[in-house]
């Protein structure tokens, strides 16, 4: 692999993140000049930065899909050859994902796109490289795996500095204990789920490896989840028979899982804190502008105006610990404004208006504040490319490799 991918991702990811972190924009010409063209030519409206960065064309996308195409031909390897739009293409739905669930906006979408176009394969000196993205071009998991992690660091020393100005103290403590004992029951569960592989395998010689094993644990989760007291029980007797059969191996790797998810609670418990605490605030309806976006659901349902200010990660929290799907998106009936990335529309804000006026709402919203997320895809980029990817690091050492 030549050095064409890491200069093109180098120059979009110092231009994206500067342009992010001064005007909170990310411009298509910057990662997809071809798209800002088709924009234009078709008269979509958007939001543009001002300054001269914005006039600026990166054809990263463009490049990377060439580049690998080029290379592709050259080798007479078809996969290598449409690996930049596969990875563009993967970056795409990865991105629009996390749009559409309201946890980003669409320039970061893009420029996820665009930095998958470029590292479809991770390169050759990448140390740490998934089995899954060594032989197809599925590289652009481990770039926003490594985006995601790689910014626990900041969020966690910004978080803790905010709490301490503050003096919040009992949210401290919240940070580290609420959701602690889930912590502890889903660390059992996948024991169980680990401890009857071995039973399965060791009654009957049948494995259950592959995909299948991610399946299984799935299936034993949500079973022990649903009878959560009867799963706790199950889990520490399928504990107890794996420490009986092999103590310090099973030990460890309990304790190494028990570890990985407590942190992983840590850091959703800090960016919890982050979007409730900091990156929201509490405004009237004539504060609201255009493109801003909610912090809560506001709905009409059987002729009753409410709202629903629970975040995505409340939900995905009350859904595994009572076992019911269906939490994870509610039916609030005809949708009035909702925390969705692309922000409030004109319309919208003249109907809340409107239903303040009529009495039938509190005349106080939440606003999210913007967060530059460029930045962090950046730095996953790098991770990415100098040395691998992280999540699948963490997973090596909790297997004790």
């Amino acid at each position: 692999m030549g050095y064409a991918p890491l200069l093109l991702g180098l120059v979009m990811g110092a231009i994206t993140s500067y342009t992010d972190l001064k005007t909170g924009f990310i411009d298509d010409i910057n990662v997809f000049p071809t798209l800002a063209l088709i924009g234009k030519l078709r008269g979509w409206e958007g939001e543009e930065s001002e300054g001269l960065l914005d006039k600026i064309p990166i054809p990263a996308v463009e490049v990377g899909i060439l580049y690998y195409l080029y290379l592709g031909l050259k080798e007479d390897n078809t996969l290598l050859a449409v690996s930049g739009l596969v990875g563009f293409v993967l970056g795409l739905i990865l991105g629009l994902l996390l749009y559409y669930i309201g946890a980003w906006a669409s320039g970061d979408v893009l420029i996820l796109a665009g930095f998958s176009a470029l590292l479809p394969y991770p390169p050759e000196n990448a140390s740490l490289v998934p089995p899954y993205a060594v032989g197809y071009p599925l590289y652009p998991l481990t770039i926003l795996l490594n985006s995601l992690i790689a910014i626990f660091p900041f969020i966690f020393l910004y978080a803790f500095g905010v709490i301490l100005l503050r003096r919040q103290f009992d949210e401290l403590r919240r940070i580290f204990t609420d959701g602690a004992r889930l912590t502890a029951e889903v660390s059992l569960w996948i024991m169980a789920a680990l401890g009857f592989r071995l039973i399965l395998y060791d009654f009957t010689g049948v494995a259950i490896v592959g995909i299948w094993s991610w399946l299984f644990t799935i299936v034993v989760i949500y079973v022990l989840g649903k009878f959560r007291k009867a799963g706790d029980v199950i889990g520490l007797a399928v504990l107890a028979y794996l420490l009986y059969t092999d103590p310090l191996p099973m030990a460890r790797a309990f304790l190494k899982l028990l570890a990985m998810l407590y942190l992983f609670k840590v850091f959703f418990s800090l960016a919890r804190f982050m979007r409730t605490g900091v990156l929201m605030e509490d405004v009237p309806v004539e504060e609201l502008e255009e493109w801003d976006i909610l912090g809560e659901t506001v709905f009409e349902r059987e002729g009753e105006v409410l709202r629903d200010r629970s975040d995505l990660f409340t939900r995905m929290k009350n859904a595994v610990t009572s076992a019911d799907p269906s939490l994870l998106r509610p039916d609030y009936g005809r949708i009035i404004a909702s925390p969705t990335a692309e922000g409030l529309r004109r319309e919208q804000i003249e109907e809340l208006r409107k239903l303040v006026e009529e009495g039938k709402l509190e005349n106080r919203f939440l606003r999210k504040k913007s967060m530059p997320f460029a930045p962090a895809l950046f730095l996953g980029f790098l991770i990415s490319y100098f040395w691998g990817d992280i999540f699948w690091w963490i997973q090596v050492k909790i297997a004790g490799m």
